[in-house]
Parts: structure tokens; C-alpha cells; sequence
């Protein structure tokens, strides 16, 4: 997971400019101020850097750091996306 991890951060940082000391596992897209509108771009380019399309389910405001790196790290193992909720 820290590889998917790696890369939520980065996008958050580099993307939508989300300062690093911000982003913790257990905060969600929403606590970092994600609208609808950049929940669905942030899907995008999580899918263009990682090959695989999240779940709308967790490309939420309530979806947490670290349930979308699990997401994507299940996703990327070829696995159903499917995670233990946090």
C-alpha cells in the first residue's frame, strides 16, 4: 500500500495543491476540501497514472486517505477493489 499511498499524496499535492502536512491516512477527501468536481478528476488522474478505475464509492468526500490508497492497492493487485472500511 505505501506505493498507491505515495502516489493519492503526490496527486493530492501536486494536482489540487492540498499542502502535504494536510494529507493524513484517516482524513477524508472532503476534510481536504475536494468538491464533486475534483473528486471526479482526481478519479482520473489516479486512473491515468495507476491503470485502474476507482469505484465511485471511493471517489467520496468520505472516503479516507487511506481507504483510496487500500482501493487502488487492491485494484493494482488485480483484486476486486474491495477493502475493510475504516
Amino acid at each position: 500500500m505505501p506505493d498507491t499511498y505515495d502516489t493519492v499524496r503526490s496527486v493530492l499535492t501536486d494536482t489540487f495543491r492540498v499542502p502535504g502536512t494536510d494529507i493524513e491516512p484517516g482524513r477524508t477527501l472532503g476534510q481536504l476540501d475536494l468538491d464533486s468536481l475534483a473528486l471526479a478528476e482526481l478519479a482520473l488522474v489516479l486512473h491515468e497514472r495507476l491503470g485502474v478505475r476507482i469505484d465511485g464509492e471511493y471517489a467520496s468526500r468520505d472516503t479516507t486517505v487511506d481507504r483510496l490508497a487500500g482501493h487502488l492497492a487492491s485494484l493494482c493487485a488485480g483484486g476486486s477493489g474491495a477493502v475493510a472500511s475504516s
